[in-house]
């Protein structure tokens, strides 16, 4: 579907390469072992990745209900990607922490990304993909230059 001149809308462009990347991640992570990994997880691990994070974090990050990012929370614990921090501390403010497991995880995520980066380098040109990446982040970084944190279209 494209508007009147025949080029589809930007929007729908994104939405459709974000799809075709995340389900190439899961795909390839199925591959290597990591079966039970659910699309909510990357954000949880991104926002625990450079601090411990707390339910109420997670709401605001997510934009669900406490008792999902509660549920969600609690799954990964579950998992094995997070960790409760602080023994001792009041269960319900008591942050999660990224675990060993959580990090190895990251770690084949960002090895994902390296090879889907190569597939479009391969279709595009590395030196338009480089370009693509520059002028996306020029578009939607903040008036400092930072990027905003990566949030789930639900």
């Amino acid at each position: 579907m494209s508007d009147a001149d025949g080029r589809p809308p930007l929007a729908r462009l994104f939405a459709i390469a974000y799809r075709q990347l995340v389900d190439d991640l899961h795909r390839r992570l199925r591959q290597r072992g990591w079966h039970d990994v659910r699309p909510a997880y990357g954000f949880v691990l991104l926002a625990a990745r450079d601090a411990p994070v707390t339910v109420t974090g997670l709401v605001e990050l997510l934009g669900m209900t406490k008792q999902a990012a509660s549920k969600l929370a609690d799954a990964m614990v579950s998992g094995g990607y997070l960790q409760r921090g602080g023994a001792g501390e009041d269960a319900r403010v008591r942050p999660f922490e990224l675990s060993d497991h959580g990090r190895r995880l990251l770690h084949d995520v960002e090895q994902i990304y390296a090879e889907l980066d190569a597939l479009w380098a391969a279709r595009i040109g590395a030196d338009r993909l480089e370009q693509l990446r520059a002028d996306l982040r020029a578009a939607v970084a903040g008036p400092d230059g930072a990027l905003p944190a990566v949030r789930p279209l639900w």
